[in-house]
């Protein structure tokens, strides 16, 4: 199997949201191929459900549930195992990679390996539901053309 581990900072919402995001069209394009998404954070509290407007803006992506996600800090064996590590920003690569400076063929952020951009997912913690909304499309869209990526590898 050939993990792909998105990360954020409390593993509630943008990572959760990618990884289900992920899987959902995954399942549709890359059948066969043995990937699967899973989320971490690096300042999780273990056991906490995805928030309620992550949860909400998963509507709109019928098979992207997120009603049985649960956050999870980020482990050396996570990093180790992945396949590839996006992370959401910039900050999250660069706190990665002087934790884990052996990954570094691996770490990405998920715009810099989706479009080769040298720009962050947009935070939504906090915000009202339409913002949710807003960071699922943006996620969704670095998602597809993930998916087209790999396709080709």
């Amino acid at each position: 199997m050939k993990q792909i581990l998105f990360v954020c900072t409390g593993n509630t919402c943008r990572s959760p949201m990618a990884a289900a995001l992920f899987n959902r069209l995954a399942a549709r394009e890359l059948q066969g191929r043995g990937y699967e998404a899973v989320s971490a954070g690096l300042s999780a509290m273990d056991g906490a459900p995805a928030s309620k407007n992550a949860m909400r803006a998963m509507d709109s992506y019928p098979d992207a549930d997120l009603s049985h996600h649960r956050s999870r800090q980020l482990m050396h064996d996570d990093v180790k195992n992945a396949f590839l590590v996006l992370a959401m920003c910039r900050s999250h690569k660069q706190h990665i990679l002087s934790m884990y400076p052996e990954a570094y063929q691996k770490v990405y952020t998920l715009k810099e390996y989706s479009y080769g951009a040298q720009a962050d997912i947009n935070d939504p913690f906090g915000g009202d539901e339409s913002v949710y909304r807003q960071s699922a499309e943006e996620i969704a869209r670095a998602v597809e053309k993930l998916v087209e990526k790999l396709k080709i590898i």
